[in-house]
């Protein structure tokens, strides 16, 4: 596994890989997840997906999402393959759950829902396979 510098670059913390010094921060990590999974996975398609949870927000805004139902801690995406649900929340080697975040996956796991932080591509891959041949 390479090595890795990490960086807090703005509001999102990035890390930058020594094979090939790109710094990449938690969207792009999921956003390459993601792709990967949508054109690896055609059988994901609808099932596997992200929640647009995070971010920064004007305050009516966020009292607007947060009255019609968007819960703070909720993991970036979700995978209901075979009506099994799994919660996988994306961060960065150097990212760190917040407090609802831990909140949120002990509710999760209490009512047998996985949720699994994935900090790396290579971790996705090895998540969506495992769920592809055997569940969560």
């Amino acid at each position: 596994m390479p090595r890795r510098n990490f960086q807090k670059v703005g509001y999102y913390p990035y890390y930058l890989t020594t094979e090939n010094n790109k710094i990449m921060s938690e969207l792009q990590l999921q956003a390459k997840c993601f792709q990967w999974a949508h054109n690896t996975y055609p059988q994901l398609r609808k099932l596997l997906f992200a929640v647009p949870n995070g971010g920064t927000r004007h305050a009516r805004e966020a009292m607007s999402l947060k009255a019609s139902g968007v819960v703070s801690g909720i993991p970036d995406m979700l995978c209901l393959y075979h009506g099994v649900p799994v919660g996988i929340e994306l961060k960065t080697e150097a990212g760190r759950l917040s407090p609802d975040q831990r909140a949120v996956h002990e509710i999760w796991l209490y009512h047998g829902i996985a949720v699994h932080v994935v900090r790396t591509f290579e971790e996705f891959q090895s998540l969506i396979l495992k769920i592809i041949s055997n569940g969560s």
